[in-house]
């Protein structure tokens, strides 16, 4: 991309606790991924996430939840504004040709595209309103959001 502007959703899928990457074997593409896409014009992030959980993840999924919004600047330039959604899945998704889940041991998180392993693990052990905790108590009584 050369010194324009996009607008991404992402989904971090999440199973039982542990991190649900891709493994995808097309040649433009790959290594591991979080599945994503770019937001069409006027387009609806939560609709493309759920688009994304449909055919990533099988739409086996118990809750979708968007979990941050960040800022980047891809390499040759230009402004990328992620906006990232959490998926719990209730199963998990099936191998296809062109990908294959993998699944991270619990408590373990590697950078993924631009994302750092700190945001990764904050999305995964992220809990939803409905009567969960927002904050989860670190040692010394500092609460981390």
């Amino acid at each position: 991309m050369k010194q324009g502007t996009m607008v991404t959703v992402y989904l971090v899928p999440v199973h039982e606790g542990r991190m649900v990457t891709f493994d995808v074997r097309a040649r433009e593409a790959q290594g591991r991924w979080l599945p994503w896409s770019v937001l069409e014009f006027a387009g609806n992030p939560y609709m493309t996430a759920s688009e994304l959980a449909d055919d990533w993840c099988d739409g086996a999924i118990s809750d979708l939840s968007l979990v941050d919004v960040m800022s980047f600047n891809p390499p040759g330039g230009g402004w990328e504004l992620a906006i990232v959604f959490r998926a719990e899945l209730t199963a998990l998704p099936r191998p296809r040709e062109d990908r294959t889940p993998a699944v991270f041991d619990p408590g373990r998180f590697d950078a993924i595209g631009p994302f750092d392993p700190v945001d990764l693990q904050r999305w995964v052990e992220w809990r939803a309103p409905a009567g969960k905790a927002l904050a989860t108590p670190r040692k010394g009584g500092e609460l981390l959001f």
